[in-house]
């Protein structure tokens, strides 16, 4: 692995992403994937109230949402000769095996955690061992979508903690399963964003100043660390975020969307560092509190200003319309340590209006 002599991140970095100036990260790969930057313990506490909330545990329903999402991804990440081969005399185990390897490097470097293939049996089963995983259920998916992929046959994956952050995980053909062709690219297709003004400073490697001054990268370990707060960070495909959250909406119902809403402005609220900020309390130092959006992939704040009873925030491009509105209120109870009520609405596509009041 080659590292960047200007900011010490790893080349391929500036290479697979694109920070564009509407407040959105893409990958180079032929979907043009989007991505953010989330909190680790952000996204397991998501899960976690989830959880809480119907009583029940939730890591197969979260497996299940992101194994369609790991084989349709393996499929926008190789070149089509690849991932389109048959599987047999053309694709023999050890090309199946060594793109695995591939994928799975790929995934730490996006700080989901270190995977190593330890046994493997063509067309039948694997156990790969993950340490750090972001979060376990997610691994699964992707693992077992990209597994099944490549195989041509349905897959079935468990797994079992072996160490506090160490898992084995077990992928194994299921039982009187036939081969399967390749599937069509869909799902990951590129949508259109609106236009932007965001300008960033970037390393001659591509990569913005404002991400290698904020993001550690340890690549062996296969984690993101926050260099300010010292917290683990992912990279998401926003295509598993979204896909996890239609199936909890699908199993539990219309309420769950405002409950995922309300969990993302409790975790933004008890675990922001805005509150430490100096300045006014006005629209101008709002912008401020929002200005990690465009590098981090969670859209473009665009305007910060006074409503009758509140304060109103426009974010362009937003990942996802809800769990956005619930950080922006989040943020501003971290800021003010005052509690609000939060509305938001979509006055078109990619333009999402958040109303904060006491």
């Amino acid at each position: 692995m080659r590292y960047c002599r200007g900011c010490g991140f790893p080349v391929p970095y500036g290479r697979f992403l694109q920070w564009t100036s509407d407040g959105t990260i893409l990958g180079k790969d032929k979907g043009r994937t989007r991505l953010v930057y989330l909190e680790v313990d952000e996204m397991r506490h998501l899960y976690a109230g989830v959880s809480s909330w119907i009583g029940v545990p939730i890591d197969r329903i979260i497996y299940r949402a992101e194994k369609e999402v790991g084989r349709r991804f393996i499929e926008t990440l190789l070149p089509a000769i690849i991932s389109r081969m048959p599987r047999g005399h053309f694709r023999p185990e050890w090309g199946v095996k060594a793109t695995a390897g591939y994928v799975l490097n790929y995934m730490s470097g996006l700080g989901m955690g270190h995977a190593e293939v330890f046994d493997y049996q063509s067309g039948r089963s694997s156990r790969v061992r993950i340490v750090n995983p972001h979060v376990m259920a997610l691994i699964a998916g992707d693992a077992a979508g990209v597994f099944g992929n490549l195989e041509r046959v349905p897959v079935e994956a468990r797994w079992e903690r072996i160490k506090t952050e160490e898992y084995y995980l077990y992928i194994e053909k299921e039982e009187g399963a036939q081969a399967t062709p390749a599937i069509e690219r869909l799902g990951l297709e590129e949508k259109g964003y609106l236009p932007g003004k965001v300008e960033f400073d970037a390393c001659k490697c591509g990569v913005p100043l404002d991400v290698t001054r904020n993001i550690y990268l340890d690549l062996e370990k296969g984690i993101l660390v926050n260099r300010v707060t010292g917290l683990r960070e992912v990279a998401l495909p926003v295509p598993s975020f979204d896909a996890v959250f239609r199936e909890f909406t699908r199993e539990f119902g219309a309420d769950l969307p405002a409950t995922m809403e309300d969990l993302e402005q409790e975790y933004a609220r008890e675990n922001s560092a805005v509150r430490y900020l100096a300045g006014t309390r006005g629209p101008e130092s709002m912008m401020t509190i929002l200005s990690d959006f465009p590098w981090r992939g969670i859209g473009n704040p665009v305007a910060a200003g006074p409503v009758q009873g509140g304060l109103q925030v426009v974010i362009e491009n937003p990942f996802h319309a809800g769990v956005v509105a619930g950080r922006v209120a989040g943020l501003y109870e971290a800021w003010t340590g005052t509690q609000v009520g939060v509305s938001w609405q979509e006055d078109a596509p990619g333009r999402l209006r958040v109303t904060l009041t006491q």
